[in-house]
């Protein structure tokens, strides 16, 4: 997201997995410790521990840490070795380390091969690894020789068929447990504690940053401190003039920043978006339960033989029939659209049916009533 962030990232978090990332960085970085709550789908009960969250010198997140267990092992007969796991801001996984002289094992005390810590590091930072969807049962039961399932304290030929590339063979019990840690619960909880630290001038950075995760993290945010000033509200609708993508999350965010500040953020997002932007907009003020005075409705139609395509025309003939029906205004900058292309222009006549009209109105919605009766 930042500049620094990024020179961080390059020359301190990327080399060997091994050595510590904070040496001679002391003075630049402060560790915040924080209690937390996690849930482990491998354990019976929520997990209390201790997430550590790294921040520069200006108070910014840059990443955290946590320690946790390499295997949860239910017969208490697998060697379990202290993990310490590594995270960016935004809650994506980074790297492993172990303390210094300890190994992890595989089935029946194997030891792990350099070749397994470099694939375990491949399937932690898979969010979307088959450990995803599966239950620890399927990893401790495995076939006896008779064809019948038992289980298997740690985890050896297990009856789950994973793909090679998906699990370090004799050591599925390990990758599921930790796969969990570093991409399960904790997630949140680092995309929540981030937006807490962050300062409000840093907030906007994120609502403005290319990756989209940091809008959410600072919407959430700003919704919890109940921050819906000016400045806020002006980079989320620069933001979404942008990206179109977070036209959900954002208008969320507006229908609770109050009623000038929706109003503001519609009007601005349908007169100088794109398309999708339009539409979204339109749908919003249709649905809103703010209030959307007509005059204001009034203006926005001045702008209808500028869409450019049926649905944006025909949504926003759906938002005057709804919430503004038989304006003057209205009516008058419909009336030219009987002459555009005829899948608009049949739009326009049947909205122009439905509304108050003066004679002369009257007679050209008749003269095309008329002349294309044969397709209306």
């Amino acid at each position: 997201m930042i500049s620094f962030t990024k020179l961080f990232f390059w020359l301190i978090i990327l080399p060997t997995l091994w050595l510590s990332p904070f040496e001679g960085t002391q003075n630049r970085f402060k560790t915040i410790k924080h209690e937390v709550i996690i849930n482990h789908p491998g354990e019976k009960d929520p997990v209390f521990t201790i997430l550590n969250e790294i921040q520069n010198q200006d108070g910014l997140p840059t990443r955290y840490t946590m320690d946790v267990y390499s295997v949860i092992c239910l017969e208490e007969v697998c060697k379990v070795i202290p993990v310490k796991l590594f995270w960016n801001n935004t809650g994506e996984y980074q790297k492993y380390e172990l303390a210094k002289g300890e190994t992890l094992e595989k089935y029946e005390a194997d030891l792990f091969e350099t070749e397994d810590y470099i694939k375990l590091q491949s399937i932690l930072a898979n969010n979307n690894s088959p450990f995803k969807e599966v239950y620890i049962d399927e990893i401790l039961t495995v076939p006896d020789e008779h064809g019948n399932e038992d289980v298997d304290a740690v985890s050896g030929a297990t009856a789950l068929e994973l793909d090679e590339k998906d699990t370090v063979p004799g050591a599925a019990l390990t990758c599921f447990t930790l796969w969990h840690w570093a991409n399960g619960d904790v997630v949140l909880k680092i995309k929540a504690q981030t937006g807490k630290s962050a300062s409000e001038i840093q907030l906007i950075d994120f609502i403005l940053d290319k990756n989209n995760t940091y809008f959410h993290i600072a919407l959430e945010e700003l919704e919890s401190r109940e921050l819906y000033t000016a400045p806020f509200i002006d980079a989320t609708i620069q933001k979404v003039l942008k990206e179109e993508s977070v036209l959900r999350p954002a208008y969320k965010f507006l229908e609770k920043a109050g009623n000038d500040n929706y109003l503001k953020a519609s009007k601005t997002l349908f007169v100088q978006g794109h398309k999708e932007q339009k539409l979204a907009a339109l749908q919003s003020l249709k649905q809103t339960k703010q209030n959307v005075p007509k005059l204001y409705l009034d203006t926005l139609s001045d702008k209808v033989s500028t869409l450019n395509s049926y649905q944006e025309t025909s949504l926003l003939l759906e938002l005057m029939q709804s919430k503004n029906p038989n304006s003057q205004q209205v009516i008058k900058n419909v009336m030219p659209l009987l002459e555009s292309e005829f899948l608009i222009a049949r739009r326009a006549f049947w909205f122009l049916k439905n509304q108050i009209l003066d004679d002369n109105q009257v007679n050209l919605v008749n003269a095309f009533e008329e002349q294309y009766k044969d397709r209306l």
